[in-house]
């Protein structure tokens, strides 16, 4: 068991459920349910996560949020833990693309909340790094009560921090494109470069391109208009020591919310009483007291 996994006897209760996209593909995901009984201001939270993360690393911030009056679903985006391939070569056969996670598996987590929940249900985001803006691409996010994005962007390798910019390049944006091509994609387990990735997805985290609308390929500039008119309160929550999630990869993320009611906050380590933070730590336990309760309270404003 890892310090990000809570106990089978923990409290709030919770499921193993599987979920069926619009394309057939299934999703397993994790649903912990709120300690508290159902009613007219029901809420539920969807947490997506960072490109290569299993949604184990946010179960206990799941059961955080279930102890405060939250329905919580934390899926596993396809080709990842539990909704991985069952072997090299089903990897190999994945046609899965990175804006799938959105358009496909965000997308099916609201409407299995809503078939549920009922339209009376709340229903929010929290999306990590490539989580946060693949629930933007979303048809039915513009249902969602509101998104918490916490390090959001596309890789636009140019916005990362200057200070490590080059070795990110070289890692993800010519060693990952060059190793997925010849293996049919990309072993990142085997390398401890978090979970194995589809080509589909690795290549197109290479691309990085400064719109994402060219990425999309045919679709771009319809979803793009759509993530256009989202009216939906945004917070942007990027640590100021998180490399990829710069302010300059933020700002982009929410210039496509042109739209939305959007905040910012850019937390230094100092703030929250840490040396360092990075791109990953606001999901760690050791901010229980700290960065958990601001997004609590966020999540919960009328």
């Amino acid at each position: 068991m890892t310090d990000h996994e809570p106990s089978e006897s923990a409290s709030p209760g919770w499921e193993d459920v599987s979920i069926r996209c619009n394309d057939g593909q299934l999703l397993q995901a994790r649903r912990f349910h709120s300690v508290q009984l159902a009613n007219e201001d029901q809420r539920a939270v969807i947490i997506a996560p960072a490109t290569g993360v299993q949604g184990r690393y946010y179960w206990r911030f799941a059961t955080y949020l279930a102890e405060n009056g939250f329905d919580v679903l934390v899926p596993d985006f396809r080709g990842i833990g539990r909704s991985a391939p069952s072997s090299v070569k089903d990897y190999r056969k994945s046609k899965t693309r990175w804006h799938e996670w959105g358009t496909h598996d965000i997308e099916a987590c609201i409407l299995w909340f809503r078939d549920r929940l009922g339209y009376k249900a709340r229903i929010g985001v929290v999306g990590h790094s490539f989580g946060g803006f693949a629930a933007l691409l979303a048809a039915h996010a513009s249902e969602l009560d509101r998104i918490l994005l916490v390090g959001a962007q596309h890789a636009h390798w140019p916005d990362y921090d200057k200070s490590q910019r080059l070795k990110l390049f070289m890692k993800w944006h010519l060693f990952m494109p060059i190793v997925s091509t010849m293996l049919g994609y990309f072993p990142g387990r085997r390398l401890g470069w978090l979970e194995n990735l589809p080509r589909g997805v690795a290549l197109d985290w290479a691309r990085g391109a400064a719109n994402y609308e060219k990425t999309l390929g045919a679709d771009g500039k319809r979803i793009m208009h759509r993530i256009s008119g989202l009216t939906i309160p945004v917070l942007s929550v990027n640590p100021t020591d998180d490399p990829y999630a710069t302010r300059d990869a933020a700002r982009r993320t929410l210039r496509y919310l042109s739209s939305a009611e959007c905040e910012e906050w850019y937390p230094h380590p100092r703030t929250l009483g840490v040396s360092e933070i990075g791109h990953f730590g606001l999901f760690h336990q050791r901010f229980e007291t700290t960065f958990w309760p601001k997004a609590l309270d966020w999540l919960k404003r009328a």
